[in-house]
């Protein structure tokens, strides 16, 4: 069972999200944030000490950074681990919420060192690491595959296309990017 503290904590996290998903991290008022979760402006600050570090905090979650690491943590290798990755991040960004926080948060990367080391590690550790489960060798032609499987999703959740679905355009997209078999 959760304590009161991290549940409090919690509330205002998902509020937040909410309310920076609608206006934006630098336009979002912290009044509409503590009333969305249902406590005082000041207990908000209680629990975060400025905005800037309650934005950090949605921030890093709107990220894939959880996906990618939930399915590493697994023993599944090759295309399987690209189902894993692809499932769960076409589930996740199917949320409006966590789509637009992402872009609000590509768009603050400059503004927040900690963000950009974020973004960083996703976009150069995590896709080694990938390359490496997924192909066996993280040369630059393997990190290249990777990041475009990464660039077509987005593409996907951004402007899905009326004429595949889902599990189908995954399934195409691991074709192309998938080896046959693991050299």
């Amino acid at each position: 069972m959760r304590k009161p503290v991290e549940e409090v904590r919690e509330r205002i996290i998902r509020a937040a999200m909410r309310v920076f998903a609608d206006h934006g991290y630098f336009r979002a008022p912290m009044h509409l944030v503590a009333r969305e979760a249902g406590v005082s402006k000041g207990l908000v600050f209680w629990y975060f000490r400025s905005k800037d570090e309650l934005i950090l905090e949605v921030a890093q979650r709107s990220l894939p950074g959880d996906i990618i690491e939930g399915c590493l943590q697994t023993d599944l290798e090759g295309a399987d681990i690209l189902w894993c990755i692809g499932r769960r991040y076409m589930e996740k960004y199917s949320d409006p919420t966590n789509r637009k926080l992402m872009l609000h948060t590509i768009s603050a990367e400059t503004l927040y060192p900690p963000l950009m080391e974020t973004i960083r590690e996703i976009c150069t550790d995590y896709m080694k690491k990938l390359a490496q489960r997924v192909y066996g060798r993280a040369d630059k032609e393997e990190r290249v595959r990777i990041r475009t499987f990464f660039g077509s999703l987005l593409c996907y959740t951004l402007r899905k296309p009326e004429d595949i679905g889902g599990e189908e355009y995954l399934e195409t997209l691991i074709k192309i990017i998938a080896p046959a078999s693991r050299t």
